[in-house]
């Protein structure tokens, strides 16, 4: 009963532009899932009903609109929504997702659900950032004003010529940046994820005869939860505010204590999605630093300049501090791991830092290291 007055109630409030979900106050996207067993195969269809408390600014920028990314598990097929303009959008899309007759189990009764147990819906919410677009050209037709050919062809040379300017300042400043960690681009995406929201099929829901043999649920209003890096937690380490950093150690004694070495390599970076949009808040492109010092030398490596991403990695090979020193100056050495930025007047900001060392937080990591020389040793480490 409580289902078919909060259907009656949607309804009522979809005409007035307005969902009522379930009544939380929190981010949430509403579905349908039907499923099929009989004639002419199994298939399920999803059915996008909208979404409510949408976030509208990421960082200093407001969204354009929301799309959502529908996915059936198990299966490989996915689909998208049209774009809506509101942080309450309402799409009422329907999205089909065939089922492999090979691996689904036969039955000979059109109600029987039991080949869907396990099956989940995944519905991860993108905001579309808002892009200023020149009107220039606009307004001028709007006013009635139209230009001659010559005019026309003149501006739009200088316009191209200009872009064309900037795109390249732009690529040769951050020149390097999507070679220097894997998923992020050369320019800011466009879009931010907003969350995820997740449906583990409950087969008892599936009780509405709908046409074309289908079996449906009531309206159902799920969480939107924020994603982290998509990477699971090493050693129960949590993601914490600033972010991680995976970093693997080396140490190597010399037979005469004079030529021992520390090697550093940062082979990924990850953050909440929370921590990305703090980090976009700044404006300016990102870098990671590690460096190793014993007080008297320094050796270090600094990545490329990179966007604000929820993860990155870095080729082993190359992105590698090692500092040789003598081993009586070994209580000194310290490895220090930052991200930072410059911001808009050029002065450095370190947004978070890792310190490994004697005396440091991570002085167990360091006696575990020297303990066992030769051994390399990875650890995922927060920053602070």
């Amino acid at each position: 009963m409580a289902f078919s007055l909060l259907k009656v109630k949607n309804i009522l409030n979809q005409k007035r532009g307005r969902l009522a979900g379930s009544g939380s106050l929190e981010p949430e996207v509403g579905v349908r899932v039907s499923t099929r067993v009989g004639p002419p195969g199994p298939s399920v269809r999803i059915t996008l009903i909208g979404a409510r408390h949408l976030p509208s600014l990421f960082g200093l920028t407001r969204a354009k609109g929301y799309v959502v990314k529908v996915k059936l598990f198990p299966g490989d097929a996915k689909f998208e929504s049209q774009m809506q303009d509101t942080s309450w959008p309402v799409w009422n899309e329907d999205f089909t997702f065939q089922i492999d007759n090979k691996k689904s189990k036969k039955s000979n009764e059109s109600t029987d659900l039991s080949q869907f147990n396990g099956y989940f819906v995944s519905l991860t919410v993108y905001a579309v950032l808002e892009i200023a677009a020149p009107a220039k050209d606009d307004k001028k037709k709007r006013n009635g004003k139209n230009e001659t050919n010559s005019t026309e062809k003149t501006e739009n040379a200088e316009s191209t010529s200009t872009l064309a300017k900037f795109e390249r300042l732009m690529s040769s400043s951050f020149k390097g940046s999507s070679k220097s960690s894997q998923g992020s681009s050369s320019s800011p995406d466009k879009r931010r994820t907003v969350g995820v929201a997740t449906w583990t099929f409950d087969l008892k829901l599936f009780q509405n005869n709908l046409k074309n043999n289908f079996m449906g649920t009531p309206d159902i209003w799920r969480p939107v939860e924020q994603m982290g890096s998509g990477l699971a937690p090493a050693n129960g380490l949590r993601e914490n505010k600033k972010g991680q950093v995976e970093i693997t150690l080396l140490y190597t004694n010399s037979e005469d204590g004079c030529k021992d070495t520390i090697q550093v390599n940062v082979n990924k970076m990850r953050c909440t999605v929370q921590t990305m949009q703090e980090h976009e808040i700044h404006k300016e492109p990102l870098y990671i630093k590690a460096a190793i010092s014993d007080r008297e030398h320094e050796s270090h490596w600094k990545s490329d300049r990179f966007f604000p991403t929820i993860s990155a990695r870095w080729d082993v090979k190359t992105s590698c501090a090692r500092l040789r020193f003598d081993s009586r100056n070994l209580s000194n050495v310290t490895v220090y791991i930052s991200i930072g930025c410059k911001n808009s007047v050029g002065v450095k900001e370190i947004l978070g830092k890792v310190v490994v060392g004697e005396k440091t937080p991570h002085a167990d990591i360091w006696k575990s290291l020297t303990d066992s020389p030769g051994v390399s040793k990875t650890h995922w480490l927060p920053f602070e």
